[in-house]
């Protein structure tokens, strides 16, 4: 939940300030490999970012929304997986396939010491949750003990929800003997946040927490998280391509800057 606390108000000003600053830039590069660099060019160039402002504008309260749906959903998604990585087995279990039933169409049928067998039309299967955060990792030694209980209770599949990074080697062992479907936590957290979306009172609460210390290195965790190089690395190679294109120095230090960020959120371990 600590990327939710570090949202601030200047990031969020910053974010806007980018984002016309991209505007203008795409805005005046049109027109200037239309009719090159002259004063017209310049002057239609304005003009339609100007244009583009208005229209974000006028569907900025519509934006909101959406974007605030999305956030709770997003945010009462993690915090009901919090809530089954600390809870009874049992429940954690019954938890997710109570959910995962509305979604995939399952009949649940007993409660067992290691999941809950369903049905899904004429096959059995075992569903599991792995109780475990996201910073572990999901070996091949779980999986094969899972199918092994999937097929003392004479399941043809195994469903397992893992709130964690599943290695290559699990998904390996996954193919072998018994099928395993790998429900993974973004699939989770999209799965939960859509059954029970964040209340006021639960952002108010995350609110209070956003004013307690946050150590630094979860701030360096949070602004390096490996997933993130992709987006610093396709920012960085605009802005140099920009640079490239109009010559003007103001786009070559971000874009430096992005390229240098995304190279250190591939190798960076906290």
């Amino acid at each position: 939940m600590q990327e939710y606390l570090l949202k601030n108000s200047f990031r969020e000003k910053m974010d806007a300030i980018g984002f016309c600053l991209l505007v203008l830039a795409l805005c005046l590069c049109w027109f200037m490999l239309l009719w090159g660099v002259r004063l017209q060019a310049l002057i239609a160039g304005f003009g339609l970012w100007g244009l583009c402002l208005m229209l974000r504008h006028k569907t900025r309260d519509h934006r909101l929304a959406r974007k605030e749906q999305k956030l709770r959903r997003r945010i009462g998604g993690e915090l009901l997986l919090e809530k089954l990585l600390f809870s009874a087995p049992e429940k954690a279990h019954f938890e997710a396939a109570l959910h995962l039933s509305l979604a995939e169409n399952l009949v649940l049928e007993r409660m067992t010491g290691h999941g809950v067998l369903c049905k899904k039309g004429e096959e059995r299967l075992l569903l599991s949750f792995f109780q475990a955060p996201a910073c572990t990792s999901l070996s091949a030694r779980d999986v094969l003990f899972l199918q092994r209980a999937a097929l003392q209770e004479k399941a043809a599949a195994l469903w397992l929800c893992a709130p964690c990074t599943i290695d290559g080697a699990a998904q390996t062992q996954g193919e072998k003997k018994l099928p395993v479907r790998f429900i993974s936590r973004e699939q989770l957290v999209h799965l939960l946040g859509n059954a029970a979306p964040a209340t006021d009172r639960q952002l108010v609460e995350l609110g209070k927490e956003k004013q307690k210390h946050i150590p630094f290195k979860n701030v360096l965790r949070i602004i390096f998280q490996p997933h993130k190089a992709r987006r610093y690395a396709l920012y960085g190679l605009l802005l140099l391509f920009l640079y490239t294109l109009t010559g003007l120095p103001y786009y070559a230090a971000p874009g430096l800057i992005c390229v240098f960020l995304a190279a250190v959120s591939r190798c960076f371990r906290p």
